[in-house]
């Protein structure tokens, strides 16, 4: 996948940006990270993340007019938090002398400083920090400025004092009582490289109306009160702090203005949706201020704002801790590895592909259509670990061929304005159904309906191969040309998702609209009140069509609908799609558990798959056909799904007893499977169907180890051990001859070929 497109992507994410408080604060404190250690009791580390945005924390912790609770997410719901409060109590509960650390040295450069009051201690701090040889000019006999005017309210004198001994304690000078005027500033500007004046009074005899103006030799930065209408303690630092930068950056000659553009107060992209946060009052203080306890309690109104929305609803992005951002960063640079191991490649194959983060995300970041391109990257590159979907692209191989593929028009008709395709999934699972809706079609439309076998090639889509999508839609395409273009009918999700994706110029319909609009078999109606959860398919996130069809069907066999959190473009993945099943077995559970857990009532969906995944988990789940034309509802929502051999031999019969019963056409059993005496255990069963080893390939093992006496023997217990190759797996299958049959105690299988010489 194209890199630049992927970074792109990736910028695109808002998780690391800024919550509205940090944002909106002046020297951006890491508020987030502070509530958190408040709320966890630790005010040491709470004050510790206040030092490391503001300095003198013990003075402007205590006086900061905190513009940040302005933009509070939790002001309509509950009132801001009291963030100042919460500051003044670090301060005096989180004090921590700073450690003595190695000074910078110094280098040749000089900068002045016009005025000790707060901007002007801010302006020199930060400069001394950079490492170049402060001098401050001060008209009073004492530092401190405005910090003063506190003494009293927040601050004793004392404390002040001990305040502003760590800085008087520097390498600075300070001149005290030194006034200066227009001759003495251009003086001082010959003399030094830069010049803050930070006097925080305006004085038109300086004519200085801009933040940096020309005297002299150097440049005089304005910052304090000059740029700062409302007076505020925290404006002031920043101010002060930001032209520090700018001093800096003009002695060093780089440009002054570039990449600043989020110094001081901004807006943050940062979105936070607050539908579903409940309204949580202020902490009450008992006192003039929080206790311990008190401010514990505030810190954990706070939301800790980040974007975190698809991470929430993704049983993947959680499982794996990955944002967006990270995620794709990761992707690219799995993407450009030459040499060396692709460790992304099983995160990539655990998607499901479903499309909910997009959904969700405010930046509409689609980490699906990255996710599926990745793997058709990889495919082309030959980077994608073949046994991830080599089972899924077998089971539609065989979907594709002649024991289960077929197109027939419909008995007495050259020409059909319709055909049913009902899928391979529904038609291994629930067979029974199939013919049933067939006959259901032919008796309510008069232009005639054809029936089309096969796969429509999501297991390809999926695995990113699309070498196999285009044969396979081709072959569609072809066979559509050849009934003279009727209109599909289409009875799985996946399918209507990928007609419309790879074939939108063949028309469609849903099965659910045909029955909705036509009127369905109303003799399971019921009489009591039954209450359903409908589950809809992820590849129907945008059809509204189906959402419709299926919620009226539902009603008019007398259910209630209680619609889930998660529903229609918001569903959730059953843990089938991208072929998960079958990729990361374990991830494809997380999917099922979390989608199941949702509600305590019965569901309802309309893909044969969500169905078998979710009773898999003993949840009661019916699928529409059920609803219609099962003789024990009750017994049904607890069916088992057939097992992978169980689900091959439901197509097989599905086309014989079709071609039987509706056309009068007689078939063999076709020869795949070979009806051997096989005695299997079910925990052998449960095995091999976790495995993805099926019952005909077992057969064809022990087939032609006893055809071709191709067999070793194990003389202690007289069992017989058998392999044969199948496509890229070889089989290996240990079994024993008895006089009811033959008993097979254990199936495996691997990747390793047995080359004999």
């Amino acid at each position: 996948m194209d890199s630049n497109k992927l970074l792109k992507m990736s910028d695109m994410c808002i998780t690391d940006e800024p919550s509205a408080c940090t944002a909106f604060c002046p020297v951006h404190v890491d508020l987030r990270s502070f509530m958190e250690e408040i709320e966890n009791g630790d005010f040491k580390k709470a004050y510790k993340v206040m030092s490391k945005k503001i300095p003198f924390p013990r003075l402007i912790g205590k006086i900061c007019d905190h513009p940040c609770e302005e933009v509070c997410v939790r002001e309509n719901i509950g009132g801001s938090i009291s963030i100042g409060d919460l500051e003044k109590l670090t301060v005096d509960l989180g004090f921590v002398s700073k450690r003595k650390g190695f000074s910078i040295p110094k280098n040749d450069k000089r900068v002045a400083i016009v005025g000790g009051g707060l901007s002007g201690i801010v302006a020199a701090n930060s400069l001394d920090n950079k490492g170049y040889n402060v001098t401050i000019y001060e008209c009073t006999e004492k530092i401190g400025g405005r910090i003063w005017t506190h003494q009293g309210k927040d601050l004793t004198g004392e404390s002040i004092k001990i305040g502003l001994n760590e800085f008087k304690n520097r390498n600075i000078e300070i001149n005290y009582n030194t006034k200066v005027d227009k001759v003495q500033l251009r003086n001082i500007s010959e003399q030094f490289d830069a010049v803050y004046l930070g006097t925080g009074i305006w004085d038109e005899n300086l004519e200085i109306n801009h933040e940096t103006h020309q005297i002299g030799k150097s440049s005089v930065f304005v910052g304090g009160r000059l740029f700062n209408q409302n007076d505020s303690v925290i404006y002031s630092v920043s101010s002060a702090m930001s032209s520090a930068i700018s001093m800096d950056r003009y002695i060093q000659k780089i440009s002054i203005t570039v990449a600043r553009e989020k110094e001081g107060t901004y807006m943050t992209p940062l979105v936070i949706n607050t539908d579903t946060i409940e309204f949580q009052g202020k902490v009450e203080r008992k006192g003039d201020k929080y206790t311990r306890e008190e401010a514990v309690e505030e810190a954990k109104r706070c939301l800790k704002c980040q974007c975190l929305n698809c991470v929430k609803i993704c049983s993947h992005l959680k499982k794996y801790n990955r944002v967006p951002k990270k995620y794709i960063r990761e992707i690219n640079h799995n993407e450009t590895i030459v040499l060396g191991n692709h460790y992304a490649n099983k995160i990539i194959n655990s998607c499901t592909l479903c499309g909910l983060c997009k959904e969700v995300c405010p930046s509409c970041i689609d980490m699906k259509e990255i996710i599926q391109e990745t793997r058709q990257s990889m495919v082309e590159r030959g980077r994608m670990p073949i046994s991830a979907h080599d089972f899924a692209l077998k089971d539609m191989e065989f979907s594709n061929s002649k024991y289960f593929h077929m197109v027939k028009n419909q008995p007495g008709y050259n020409e059909v304005k319709y055909v049913f395709y009902p899928g391979c999934q529904l038609s291994a699972s629930q067979p029974e159904y199939i013919e049933k809706t067939y006959k259901y079609l032919i008796s309510n439309i008069k232009r005639g309906v054809g029936i089309f076998l096969g796969c429509c090639g999501a297991p390809a889509d999926w695995s990113g191969r699309q070498d196999l999508m285009k044969l396979n839609v081709e072959n569609i395409r072809d066979k559509w040309k050849a009934m003279k273009k009727p209109i599909f009918i289409l009875a799985c999700s996946s399918c209507c998702s990928v007609f419309e994706k790879y074939m939108p110029e063949i028309k469609y319909i849903s099965l659910w609209e045909v029955m909705d609009k036509r009127g369905i078999p109303i003799k399971n109606k019921i009489s009591k009140k039954h209450v359903l959860n409908i589950h809809d398919a992820c590849t129907t996130r945008h059809n509204n069509r189906i959402h419709n069809s299926i919620r009226h069907i539902v009603s008019d066999l007398g259910y209630t609908v209680e619609e889930l959190k998660y529903s229609r473009e918001k569903t959730k993945c059953c843990g089938y799609g991208g072929l998960v099943y079958f990729a990361n077995r374990e991830q494809s559970d997380e999917f099922v558990n979390d989608r199941i857990q949702e509600s305590s009532e019965d569901y309802l969906v309309y893909c044969a798959m969500c169905k078998d995944l979710f009773v898999s988990k003993g949840k009661k789940t019916y699928h529409i056909l059920d609803l219609i034309y099962s003789d024990n509802i009750e017994k049904v929502s607890l069916k088992k799904a057939p097992t992978l051999s169980e689900r091959h031999k439901n197509r097989i019969l599905l086309k014989i007893n079709l071609l039987k019963n509706i056309w009068n056409e007689e078939v063999d059993t076709p020869n795949v499977i070979y009806n051997l005496n096989l005695i299997i255990s079910n925990d052998v069963k449960e095995s091999m169907n976790d495995r993805f080893i099926l019952l005909e390939d077992v057969e064809k093992v022990i087939y032609n180890a006893e055809k071709n006496n191709e067999k070793f023997i194990n003389t202690k217990n007289s069992h017989y051990l058998a392999r044969l190759r199948i496509g890229n797996v070889t089989h290996w299958v240990e079994y024993e001859k008895k006089d009811e049959g033959l008993v097979v105690h254990s199936v495996y299988t691997h990747r390793m070929e047995i080359v004999e010489e």
